[in-house]
């Protein structure tokens, strides 16, 4: 339990933090961020050192009120106009129910909303689009959302489940409940750590890497038990 201590009090830090989620599940370690403090070091240091796809994640019931979707829903309601789309969703994963994909999106003060500035402007105004619904700020979060950003974009945006960790134990909620246990938005950016020999790096070689670069290393159930302390 030291360890997550010290890892929520590097998340407020903008220190990364490393998560293995579990045997049996992707078996992959992702290195995490609190969104609203990324920013292009951070996005280049999870180019040359996670490797993965960079995502964004956001609560079930923050994306509600903004009004993001689950891709798969955006793709089945087009099935009828796009036939490709037929057959096609994600319902066959090996290793889980669901996908947790929404909307990709830039900054609209973005160039080409690739470069690690670009990015690092789109998580950080997320995240801070995050913290003011989460906070009742915004009279009209859809409106404000839209004014901000373009769809689509260079950054994936994930959608927790409904019950956080509750049904689905994937880094999208592994992730959005560290940074609601460290009093953060809830709103964590992402990346998978890759190894050179096309698979993703291994767990040993995950820790190694987290132990040498100073950084805490956790096992996705050491979150879970900690999230259901917290929330009990």
């Amino acid at each position: 339990m030291n360890d997550l201590k010290q890892a929520l009090e590097d998340l407020k830090n903008g220190k990364p933090v490393f998560v293995y989620d579990a045997d049996g599940r992707e078996e992959e370690t992702d290195i995490i961020y609190a969104s609203e403090l990324v920013g292009h070091h951070e996005v280049r240091f999870l180019r040359q050192h996670g490797g993965g796809l960079i995502c964004t994640t956001v609560t079930d019931s923050l994306a509600e009120l903004i009004g993001l979707p689950f891709l798969t829903d955006v793709f089945k309601s087009a099935e009828a106009m796009h036939p490709v789309l037929r057959n096609t969703l994600p319902d066959t994963l090996p290793y889980d129910t669901k996908s947790a994909f929404s909307l990709t999106i830039n900054h609209r003060k973005s160039y080409t909303g690739i470069t690690d500035r670009d990015r690092a402007m789109t998580i950080a105004k997320f995240g801070g689009l995050v913290r003011d619904v989460e906070q009742g700020n915004l009279e009209r979060p859809m409106d404000e959302f839209t004014r901000q950003f373009r769809v689509p974009g260079h950054v994936f945006l994930l959608r927790t489940s409904k019950e956080i960790l509750k049904d689905r134990f994937g880094h999208t909620e592994l992730s959005t409940a560290m940074c609601i246990m460290a009093d953060l938005p809830p709103s964590a950016t992402i990346c998978e750590m890759m190894g050179d020999d096309g698979n993703a790096l291994s767990r040993e070689a995950a820790r190694k890497f987290a132990e040498e670069n100073g950084c805490q290393f956790l096992e996705g159930k050491e979150v879970v038990e900690a999230w259901k302390a917290w929330s009990a």
